[in-house]
């Protein structure tokens, strides 16, 4: 029996208008009764988690903003890990810019997201409390004096897609950052090296003494790939991005279809000869 189930949330645990169906609720649940922890590993940040109706209970804890930070659902306590530098982001926007005319940025802290414009809602289901500058406008003139870093900072590109974004800014590194996309979808993320699901689960597991191949994983898309190849049985959903099915050890149903859900009945079922 496996002692961690570590799940994407968006398009994995959570279908396409971000809700959580019934099944995949208990599903968590169960395990939990069976003594196994639950943790999602997301890109949203921790106040996008517990709006979800019946997550945060299903859960021991969230690794957001793709592990830049440790939620504690129970607790509703969030740190800041792993942060992109003030000076680096700012570097990586000036150039950004540059390169992508016409693209609008955002900048996530953990506990809101500033953006230039709203055009960075669009495709995003979930409620979040924006603030909204001005197309052009410094999204770091409003944060607060004492911020040293931000979990992510965000381009979108309209009518672009992730995959071309980051081809066309292939070029552009900064130091210990590192560059997330989610194919079709307009934009391009970057988070701190240390913040990638892969590092961020395996560290959490680390701190309660869980090996990798006490662990089963699930995702859909290429910010899942470290998670996937790191769990010792990971599954990819149907419909997951190629790169996700490329490293995953298993299939299972899309998100709609309760994939999640029908893998972990499955281990519960199977016990020790999971």
């Amino acid at each position: 029996m496996p002692k961690v189930i570590a799940t994407d949330l968006d398009g994995t645990l959570l279908d396409r208008q971000g809700r959580l169906s019934e099944r995949n609720q208990k599903a968590l649940q169960a395990a939990r009764e069976h003594g196994l922890l639950t943790v999602a590993v997301t890109a949203r940040a921790p106040r996008s988690v517990y709006r979800v109706p019946g997550l945060a209970p299903a859960l021991d804890a969230a690794l957001c903003c793709t592990g830049a930070i440790v939620y504690d659902t129970a607790a509703r306590t969030a740190e800041l890990r792993h942060p992109i530098p003030l000076p680096v982001a700012r570097d990586l926007h000036d150039r950004l810019r540059d390169a992508l005319p016409g693209a609008v940025f955002a900048v996530e802290t953990g506990d809101r997201q500033i953006a230039q414009s709203p055009d960075l809602q669009i495709g995003v289901h979930y409620a979040d409390p924006w603030t909204f500058l001005a197309p052009g406008d410094d999204p770091f003139a409003v944060l607060d004096a004492d911020t040293e870093g931000v979990a992510e900072f965000i381009v979108r590109v309209p009518g672009s897609t992730g995959e071309d974004i980051a081809a066309r800014t292939r070029h552009i590194e900064a130091p210990g950052v590192r560059r997330w996309h989610w194919g079709s979808f307009p934009e391009l993320e970057f988070t701190a090296d240390d913040a990638a699901k892969g590092t961020a689960l395996a560290a959490w597991c680390a701190e309660r003494g869980i090996a990798a191949d006490e662990v089963v994983a699930f995702g859909d898309m290429p910010n899942d790939v470290s998670m996937l190849a790191w769990a010792g049985r990971s599954f990819a959903m149907a419909g997951a991005h190629a790169e996700a099915v490329a490293v995953a050890t298993d299939r299972t149903g899309e998100a709609a279809d309760d994939g999640v859900a029908r893998a972990v009945e499955s281990i519960l079922e199977l016990g020790p000869a999971w």
